[in-house]
């Protein structure tokens, strides 16, 4: 089939087709004039991940459920419970204070709610503005899931050393440009980028071998003078320098690893992966 019968049959328009065969979601052969020619399981993917879009899901989780069974879609429906159920109690809670209702009845919904938050909203609810950002953003996929009562102690630690650190200080020109890039670069990019970290992570030997052209064109950049003189590399070096003189790595990232088992099981094999990395250098 081609590109207009399958958008004619799926309703989608040319880019999202091309979008998703981007993205390996389907695998049109491509003939001699330049032309694609869709198959019928690419027909059935695509009016999968259009009913999927229309729903509100999320490209992450329709490849998920397009490379799984019925299971993934199960997990959806609960989270999306999940989070109806606590914006239900939010309104509530809202509903409570034009009412001018009891203090002490509306601090008792509010704890109900946030044992309920996933860790990463509690955090970034706790630590708003760039700094948050800046600190949280690189364990968001390890921090989807509510606090355990046996991670409650090791996460306060963490609050509390995060909350008794010097100011950050930036320029405005640097506030300026952490604002600019943090607009452009949206939660579903922010995602994707984790993901393909945690990819790497879990097959480090394979995709080493596979993009080694790509790391090689990234450590050139790294020592090349457009990337030394730029904004980007003055922001890093001062957090850099920010962690190491707080001595995060030695005090925070342990309580992380404490707090978040998703991170712990990533950091090690982070360390078997790095490991890797540097033995195919060597």
């Amino acid at each position: 089939m081609l590109r207009n019968e399958i958008q004619k049959k799926t309703g989608l328009t040319r880019k999202a087709i091309e979008y998703y065969e981007e993205k390996g979601l389907i695998n049109p052969k491509k003939v001699e004039n330049g032309y694609r020619d869709y198959s019928d399981k690419d027909l059935d993917v695509l009016i999968k991940i259009s009913l999927f879009r229309k729903i509100g899901m999320s490209i992450l989780e329709i490849e998920s459920c397009l490379s799984s069974d019925g299971d993934i879609l199960s997990s959806v429906l609960r989270r999306r419970q999940h989070q109806l159920d606590i914006d239900e109690r939010k309104k509530e809670v809202l509903e409570l204070i034009i009412k001018g209702e009891n203090q002490e009845i509306i601090n008792r919904k509010l704890e109900l709610i946030e044992s309920e938050e996933s860790i990463y909203e509690r955090l970034e609810r706790i630590f708003p503005g760039y700094f948050g950002q800046m600190i949280f953003s690189a364990y968001q996929p390890f921090l989807n899931e509510p606090l355990e009562k046996d991670e409650e102690e090791y996460f306060k630690k963490y609050i509390e050393y995060l909350d008794k650190l010097p100011n950050f200080e930036l320029t405005k020109d640097e506030q300026s440009y952490i604002e600019k890039i943090s607009s452009a670069f949206d939660t579903h990019t922010l995602k994707e980028v984790n993901k393909s970290k945690i990819e790497a992570i879990e097959n480090a030997k394979e995709w080493l071998k596979d993009n080694k052209d790509a790391i090689s064109q990234y450590e050139f950049y790294k020592n090349s003078e457009e990337y030394k003189n730029s904004m980007m590399k003055q922001i890093q070096d001062k957090l850099k320098e920010y962690m190491k003189d707080n001595k995060y790595y030695e005090i925070a990232i342990p309580l992380i690893r404490k707090f978040s088992k998703s991170y712990n099981n990533y950091y090690e094999k982070l360390l078997k992966a790095n490991e890797q990395f540097l033995n195919l250098k060597g």
